[in-house]
């Protein structure tokens, strides 16, 4: 899946292959010439399109775009002054004629990375700078400075290759008017460039990691390896329940898919690891390891019991129905539950790109847990909790003279409070990452059904459906 790094790497290669062709080799003709410079000004544009971009999110709520206004940070004030200058310089024709024709050289292929890097950036975003995705709403400002700081040192690296251009133009016999006009000494731009790279005192790594790892939107499903295709459907599964979670609306049904995944994702895992999830005692609470996994899974099937108490009136997201079957199929193929001895400990490659894709799916289940909670919450605030009354536990039902009455009925009533905190107290334990986990205590109500709790194959759970 492409990633921000991967168009960010892709730019700095291409032009690393154009920099080093003005250093070896001459141009054929004057023609030759000015294409490259028409095409070296075509990746200054696509510095400036993505200087703007990543100023964006920052800017979205001030009024104009200038370098003049108070206040501004100095890191934004060298982004604006490098786009605004780069523009003088390049014309601000939309779309720039580069966009135009192919990328068939180094300086247009640069262009073309920087300027989807652009649009993945967008693709993450509403127009009012909202974020779309989880991936967003984790990037903060300091992300896009830690961006700015890298585009920085790449502008810095373009413009390098100014010097060595205009001489191998005037070798082409491009008059020295036409090289001055269009390259005019941009020392000045190398200068902005330089304080844009020079502003990073105080980033942190994880600043620039999180911009790095922003990832496509949309999820192709590839289904040619069993590994490549659980880590999509996981990251397919996050965003769908990141959207569920913002959007209103009757997510029961769906909350209930999500944590038969998460069931098995935990049961599996913990098989990987060498655990028998199907047939092991509760660990105790602080464990770790496949004991952890052990009882963040029992946590998601806890949460499955209850939710499958309320009643829904809508069907599940289609997408998580889909991910859901396919992850009955995925998951006994990588990990079996019947398992008698731990893969994590092997050496050969094979295996250790399973670990990597169970890991990588149950830190992403951390996430879908936080997703869900909010999701349920949302629900608990409207009041859309219905269940049967016989299904309440009886210290409540006893309690309550209209709930006995209920209870007798079958009636439908709305959720007690005791029961919802129960469960916001399990989604509490689900979205934290069981490696890092402190020991959880246990809800502070349990509706009835919930002995020891064991694994069930994750086909006979969707089959209950």
């Amino acid at each position: 899946m492409t990633t921000y790094a991967d168009l960010l790497g892709g730019a700095a290669e291409q032009i690393r292959i154009g920099a080093g062709q003005l250093r070896t080799d001459t141009f054929w003709s004057a023609d030759d010439a000015l294409d490259v410079i028409g095409d070296f000004h075509a990746v200054l544009d696509a510095v400036a399109s993505h200087t703007r971009r990543l100023l964006w999110p920052a800017q979205i709520h001030r009024i104009g775009f200038t370098s003049h206004r108070d206040g501004l940070p100095p890191n934004e004030r060298a982004a604006i002054a490098l786009a605004a200058c780069i523009e003088a310089l390049v014309g601000q024709a939309r779309p720039h004629p580069s966009q135009l024709t192919p990328a068939t050289t180094p300086w247009l292929r640069a262009a073309l990375q920087l300027r989807a890097a652009s649009d993945l950036v967008a693709t993450h975003f509403h127009p009012d700078g909202r974020p779309r995705t989880p991936d967003a709403a984790a990037t903060n400002t300091r992300a896009f400075d830690a961006g700015l700081v890298d585009l920085g040192h790449l502008a810095a690296t373009i413009l390098s290759a100014e010097e060595p251009l205009a001489l191998r133009a005037l070798q082409a016999d491009v008059s020295k008017t036409v090289v001055i006009r269009h390259l005019p000494g941009l020392g000045y731009l190398a200068d902005l460039a330089r304080d844009l790279s020079t502003t990073d005192d105080g980033l942190d790594p994880s600043a620039r990691t999180r911009l790095e790892a922003l990832p496509q939107t949309w999820t192709p499903i590839r289904t040619d390896d069993p590994a490549t295709e659980l880590g999509d459907r996981m990251h397919r599964l996050r965003q769908a329940t990141f959207d569920m979670a913002a959007e209103a609306g009757d997510t029961l049904a769906t909350l209930r898919d999500v944590t038969t995944i998460g069931i098995a994702v935990h049961a599996h895992a913990a098989a990987f690891h060498g655990a028998q999830p199907t047939t092991a005692l509760d660990p105790s609470p602080g464990a770790r390891g496949a004991g952890a996994l052990i009882l963040r899974g029992r946590a998601w099937q806890w949460l499955h019991r209850e939710l499958s108490h309320f009643v829904t009136l809508a069907p599940p997201h289609e997408t998580v129905r889909d991910d859901l079957v396919a992850l009955s199929r995925l998951l006994p193929a990588l990990a079996p539950l019947t398992a008698r001895a731990s893969s994590a400990t092997l050496a050969d490659p094979a295996s250790r790109r399973i670990g990597a894709s169970l890991n990588g799916a149950v830190a992403t289940m951390t996430d879908i847990g936080e997703h869900s909670a909010a999701a349920f919450a949302d629900l608990a605030r409207s009041g859309a909790l219905r269940l049967n009354a016989r299904d309440l536990p009886r210290g409540l039902v006893s309690d309550d003279a209209e709930l006995v009455q209920d209870r007798l009925r079958g009636a439908l009533v709305r959720a007690p409070d005791a029961v919802v905190e129960a469960i916001h107290a399990e989604f509490d334990i689900v979205h934290r990452h069981p490696a890092q986990a402190p020991p959880a205590s246990p809800p502070p109500v349990a509706l009835p059904g919930r002995p020891g709790l064991v694994f069930e194959p994750i086909s006979q759970v969707s089959a209950r459906r």
